[in-house]
């Protein structure tokens, strides 16, 4: 395997450095004295051994781990040097700052936007140096574009996420983008004052312009927001139940812009160059090949899923071109290093590892199951999509599992009806596209997308509908899927290399998983209370025997979305069933608002009239006291009522009132919980 993939040594030891570098940044004069006592040792052992065969070969090992440890200092450091840098909010804040528009994404009634803060005029002193930074503008503005200079006064402030248990670390994530800020704008508050355009915002805006006009057609609204997906990368458009729809049928790979997707335009782009073969001009076809496929890209907004595919492709092409052995796994190695070494954290972006891993798993394991002969082509046909199917979805889907908590189950059938009928659709969809930014629209054309996009949709709720078709809520930990990875690499060994010991090793890995995952599930709490952090109400989530109950006394609650939001920490607690909860009356719950009997717990929670009603002769003892947005008057004037063992303000509210509570709470001698800045209360089993 390392003869047809020898960047391995590479990449591997490269990914190492980055991951430690996410723990632990490295010091730049540590780096240097690694960087350099490596490279004299990889360079100087083999001239001083060179007149003793024996210990030369004796020095390889240690020459191979010099390599090694010179690789993973070089992603160490590459890693340590990406991790974006602190500004000081306390200079910075209250000043005029300049930002340019990188990428904008539109919602209901807000405009998001990825910037760089460029200059601070009024204080050169205040910015270092050039920052990342996300803004919300709360109301949709159509005319700001990609490339947008904008004046604003800065109130940055970093980015945090809610501290709710088991749920997607926003702020890590959008850490490894590079982004640690972000700042709320009304529409008055910034001035457009110039444009300044590079290759990304310009590949931007040519996106959001074939956007518009895909959007301004004909078609339903369905068929746009699936065109504007698939084939340029923005799903933006795309709707959260259609995209649930598509990962429980195994097909969800089809909406991101990917290899599949380059793959297919390439084959286009070569079947429209054919007669150049005819004539013996093969390397002008991959030629003008190369151009068109980067072309594709540039339009598409230059999305990262995209840009990692064609740099896949572009290193096959010019191995060719320039008469060197290829191997596509070594080109596989060969891109990831270079994504990795100009955005080292795109290790950690689920669509860098389901690319790579499906692609991984094709090009390790298709040619080893595949053993009808391609002059039987219909057999061929179908055996070899087949275990194309079959070996991709073996690759990504503990990964899948990992992130979105769940493993279709009908996903070979869902992608043998898709898949060969998904080149033909992206190659009529892109023509149509096309005479669209022209200004022409053929009815007819429109009208056989729609129907085509039925079709899919049709297949994919179809099959997500059908018993067993998926199972949800999975939870793999990071643990078990460690292990997976090791237990792929060693299947991959024994399949290569046909060793007895390799099929007890895997026998050994597998039996290590079932037994952490026995472990964690046996040692994982059934009932428990969660008082959530939220931006917009106070959810009491009180869980017991797979099932969970929510009860939001300040605002309403959509369940699925609710669902949505919390799929890693129903996976983890094994919750079967959510449900409202206004009321409740079992053994070990009561809820009847502002009160509620938990678990042992005593909870109250006010809102602005809730609790009004209620005269007692002294205060009832409770053990948490949540005061929720909707309430605006003082804590003191609770005090007469209750007698808290624990205050919880809510995180949703305002910043102006939570300053006030706050200063209130510093003259009781109560303890005081902030949802916004501790994170949710988090209760297990009964109270002891």
């Amino acid at each position: 395997m390392l003869a047809k993939a020898p960047l391995l040594r590479i990449v591997i030891p490269f990914i190492t450095g980055i991951i430690l570098a996410s723990t632990w940044e490295m010091n730049l004069l540590a780096a240097i004295l690694i960087l350099a006592v490596s490279a004299i040792a990889i360079f100087i052992t083999p001239a001083l051994l060179h007149g003793n065969p024996s210990w030369a070969i004796k020095s390889l090992p240690i020459s191979g781990g010099m390599v090694m440890l010179l690789w993973t200092c070089t992603g160490w450091l590459a890693g340590s040097m990406a991790k974006p840098a602190q500004l000081n909010l306390q200079t910075i804040n209250g000043e005029t700052i300049i930002t340019r528009i990188d990428a904008i994404t539109g919602k209901n009634f807000s405009t998001a936007a990825e910037a760089t803060i460029l200059s601070c005029p009024e204080n050169r002193d205040a910015l270092p140096h050039k920052a990342p930074v996300a803004i919300t503008i709360s109301a949709n503005d159509y005319l700001l574009r990609e490339g947008d200079l904008i004046s604003f006064k800065a109130d940055l402030r970093q980015i945090s996420s809610l501290g709710n248990p088991d749920e997607f670390d926003y702020a890590l994530y959008m850490q490894r983008r590079g982004i640690i800020y972000s700042q709320l704008l009304a529409s008055e508050d910034y001035d457009i004052i110039g444009t300044e355009n590079n290759i990304f915002t310009c590949s931007r805006r040519i996106q959001r312009h074939i956007s518009n006009c895909i959007i301004n057609t004909r078609m339903r609204p369905e068929t746009q927001r699936f065109l504007c997906t698939i084939l340029l990368g923005n799903s933006a458009y795309l709707e959260p139940e259609t995209r649930t729809r598509f990962s429980q049928a195994g097909i969800s790979h089809i909406l991101a812009l990917s290899g599949l997707h380059i793959s297919i335009i390439a084959g286009l782009i070569f079947f429209l160059l054919k007669p150049l073969c005819y004539l013996g001009l093969h390397k002008l076809r991959i030629a003008i090949a190369i151009p068109a496929i980067i072309a594709y890209l540039f339009i598409t907004g230059m999305m990262p899923s995209a840009t990692r595919s064609v740099i896949m492709v572009l290193f096959v092409f010019v191995a060719y071109l320039m008469h060197r052995r290829n191997s596509s796994l070594n080109a596989l190695l060969a891109a990831a290093l270079f994504i990795l070494a100009f955005s080292p954290y795109s290790i950690y972006d689920v669509g860098f590892q389901l690319s790579f891993a499906a692609v991984l798993a094709i090009l390790l394991f298709y040619d080893k199951f595949v053993t009808v002969s391609p002059r039987r082509k219909t057999l061929y046909y179908w055996v070899s999509s087949l275990t194309l199917t079959t070996v991709a979805t073996f690759g990504t889907i503990i990964i899948s599992a990992f992130y979105f908590h769940t493993i279709p189950l009908l996903a070979i059938i869902s992608n043998m009806i898709i898949l060969p009928l998904l080149p033909f659709y992206l190659c009529f969809a892109l023509l149509h596209t096309v005479l669209l930014c022209c200004g022409m629209e053929i009815p007819e054309f429109s009208a056989a997308l729609d129907v085509a996009t039925s079709a899919i949709d049709f297949v994919a709720t179809s099959i997500s509908r059908l018993p067993f078709s998926a199972m949800t809520d999975i939870h793999i930990s990071t643990t078990v899927l460690l292990l997976f990875i090791i237990l792929y690499v060693v299947i991959a060994l024994w399949i290569y290399n046909k060793k007895f010991h390799y099929a007890i090793t895997s026998l050994v890995v597998a039996l290590a998983i079932a037994t952490t995952y026995l472990v964690e599930y046996y040692h994982t709490p059934a009932s428990g209370i969660v008082i959530q952090n939220d931006f917009a109400s106070t959810p009491i989530v009180y869980f017991n025997d797979g099932i969970g109950n929510v009860w939001c006394a300040d605002d309403s609650i959509d369940i699925d979305r609710f669902c949505r939001n919390n799929a890693g920490f129903i996976s983890r607690y094994n919750i079967d069933m959510i449900t409202l909860a206004d009321s409740l009356a079992t053994d070990c719950a009561f809820i009847d608002p502002p009160f509620a009997f938990l678990n042992g717990y005593r909870i109250a929670v006010i809102s602005e009239t809730a609790w009004r009603h209620l005269r007692a002769s002294t205060p009832i003892e409770v053990d948490y006291l949540v005061i929720t947005s909707s309430y605006y008057g003082h804590i003191t004037d609770l005090l007469d009522t209750f007698s808290p063992h624990e205050i919880v303000l809510s995180g949703a509210i305002y910043e102006d009132k939570l300053l006030e509570l706050k200063k209130e709470t510093d003259t009781l001698h109560i303890p005081v919980h902030f949802l916004r800045t501790d994170g949710a209360v988090f209760l297990t089993g009964l109270r002891p």
